[in-house]
Parts: structure tokens; C-alpha cells; sequence
């Protein structure tokens, strides 16, 4: 994409760069509701496209214009599309393509379809990624309360010369220029998303488990190690605020001497090499392709390790516990 800031901000953009058009957001789901609200409140007009699921009658009931996909993209000049990214090439190929015309914007919050061609945009259409690096409740609740989040922005085509400006048009209507928009490429995008998924989230998950199994093995209260290593939440508020200020500047400004001693006196030493050597081989299987053929295989077979991993998880120590701790929490 062409040369800019490091980032942009409310300043480098402006709603009146998608005057005139209306956006069609595809999908009203985790992303889509968010989205919508605050293009709508933001004075864009907005027509919903979506299929006769659960999801339809949230769009209907909340006010919205609610079509077929396919009449939604025809009514449109900007196609946000935010349904998960196996329906993307049906889809696509059935319901968008038919009815983008030349000079339309089309806009993915993900770059996995693009990176992996999954979708083959025709040659005359803006297409850009506009990717928030946050889920749909706090889009739409940081929007309200004059904040926004932070987005990745890539301009894949430049058809009409004017991609980037409707594209932060869109980010600025959605609340994203007012945290930030980074340039960031379509293909790092995508790997830095499935590399948080697959690594640093199931990290994170194993290490609070591990932590409350040693505990509760060692003769520590279930519900006491579940609230203290998690659920008081004290963990997850250090998380935000190390989100501003810094991973290590967080523990410096809030945590106690004693803390600062057990911190740095077992830092570096709980993960191996082995931990970093398989780090680099999920990346690798995302870059080579081999995540996206073991994920076709499982969606065809309609994710039978998804039901797997649900009965597991349900059955844990730690999620009894949990429901130990809401039952408590239901009767007081």
C-alpha cells in the first residue's frame, strides 16, 4: 500500500470519504452487530445481509434493513463481509461476486481468505482489510463510550485510487481511528492471527490449568486456586493494563516488592526451547499451508474435535470448579 504514518488516526480520516454510499455488512454476528450499530450511529447508512439463521432476527429486531447476501450486496458500494472464513468461498462465489460491480470496496476483517485465495475479487473492485484486533462487545461498547480499538489495515486493490480513504472512511465510522490503524500486510495479518490462536492462546489456557492442578494435587481449595490463579479477575486487569503500559512496566508500577522478587526469580526459566521449537513449527504450518488443509479436512467433516474438546473441557477439574464458584455466586 501506498506510503503513510506509522498510524492513522481520527485526524487522517473521515466519514465524509464514504459519503454518499451505503455499506453492506455481511453477516450479524460477533462482528457484524458491532460493526452495524456503530456505522448506523455514526450516520452511514446500512443494510444487513444475512442467511435465515439465528442471527437474522437479532438484525430485524434491532431496526436494520435485513436482506438476502445477495440483495444486501447489490444495494450496496461497500461490502463488509464478517462471516466465518469457511462459509467464505461459497458464499462468495454464489451470493457476492454476482452483485459487486466495478468500483465497489470490498472489505474483510481477516485476511485468511486472501492469503490463502479462498476468494478471487474481480479486477475492478477496491478490496481491502480492515481487521480489528478485538472481538464484537468491545468494539461496539468502546464506540459508546468515546473510545475505539485498535485496527490493521491493508489495501489489497486500489481500483478506483480512492481504497485507502473509503477504507478509513469505514475505521473511522466503526471507532477504529480514534485508538489507531496500523498498516499491516494482509499475509502478517493472517499469521499473526492464527499464530495468537494456536499458540499463545492455548498457552495461556494450559498455564492457568497447570497452575490450578499442582495447586488443587498440593491440597488447595478447588474454588480458592480457580479464583485466585483466575476468575477474581486480578490477572485479566493486569493483562489490560499491561496492554498500555508495558508487560514488564506493569509489574514494576503494581506489584509488591515480594512480588517483583518472585516474579524475576522465575522469569525465563518456566518455558523451554521446546516450548519455542514448537512455536516455530505451528507458524510454519500455518505459512506452508498445512493448518488450512488439516482445517478443510475438519469442516468437512463437520469439526468432530470441536465436540471432543467440549466434552473434555466440560468434564475438567477446573470447569467444575467454576460451576462450583457460579452456584455460590447465584446464592448469595
Amino acid at each position: 500500500m501506498a506510503k503513510g504514518p506509522t498510524m492513522y488516526f481520527d485526524k487522517d480520516a473521515s466519514v465524509t470519504d464514504i459519503a454518499g454510499e451505503t455499506v453492506a455488512v455481511i453477516g450479524y454476528g460477533i462482528q457484524g452487530r458491532a460493526f452495524a450499530a456503530n456505522l448506523r450511529d455514526s450516520g452511514v447508512p446500512v443494510v444487513i445481509g444475512n442467511r435465515d439463521d439465528e442471527y437474522r432476527p437479532d438484525a430485524v429486531a434491532d431496526g436494520f434493513d435485513t436482506r438476502s447476501i445477495a440483495e444486501a450486496a447489490a444495494a450496496a458500494s461497500i461490502v463488509i463481509l464478517l462471516i466465518p472464513d469457511e462459509a467464505h468461498p461459497a458464499v462468495f462465489s454464489a451470493d457476492l461476486a454476482p452483485n459487486l460491480r466495478d468500483g465497489d470496496l470490498f472489505l474483510l476483517a481477516h485476511g485468511f481468505s486472501l492469503r490463502f485465495d479462498r476468494v478471487d475479487p474481480a479486477p475492478g473492485l477496491d478490496v481491502a482489510l480492515l481487521a480489528p484486533k478485538m472481538f464484537g462487545r468491545p468494539i461496539r461498547r468502546r464506540y459508546l463510550d468515546g473510545s475505539g480499538v485498535l485496527a490493521f489495515v491493508d489495501v489489497v486493490r486500489d481500483a478506483t485510487g480512492r481504497a485507502l480513504a473509503r477504507t478509513l472512511g469505514v475505521a473511522a465510522a466503526v471507532g477504529f481511528t480514534r485508538y489507531g490503524v496500523l498498516p499491516v500486510s494482509t499475509a502478517t495479518e493472517t499469521e499473526l492471527d492464527l499464530f495468537q490462536e494456536q499458540f499463545l492462546t492455548p498457552l495461556l489456557l494450559d498455564s492457568v490449568r497447570v497452575a490450578f492442578e499442582v495447586l488443587v494435587e498440593q491440597g488447595c481449595d478447588p474454588v480458592a486456586a480457580l479464583l485466585d490463579m483466575h476468575a477474581s479477575g486480578e490477572m485479566a486487569e493486569m493483562m489490560v493494563e499491561a496492554a498500555t503500559i508495558g508487560l514488564y512496566e506493569v509489574i514494576e508500577q503494581q506489584g509488591s516488592p515480594t512480588c517483583r522478587f518472585g516474579v524475576q526469580r522465575q522469569l525465563g526459566t518456566l518455558l523451554g526451547e521446546d516450548v519455542r521449537e514448537r512455536g516455530r513449527a505451528i507458524l510454519a504450518g500455518i505459512r506452508d499451508g498445512s493448518f488450512l488443509t488439516a482445517l478443510e479436512r475438519e469442516a468437512a467433516a463437520d469439526y468432530p474435535s470441536l465436540e471432543r474438546y467440549r466434552e473434555d473441557y466440560r468434564s475438567a477439574p477446573l470447569t467444575r470448579a467454576h460451576e462450583e464458584y457460579r452456584a455460590v455466586l447465584r446464592s448469595a
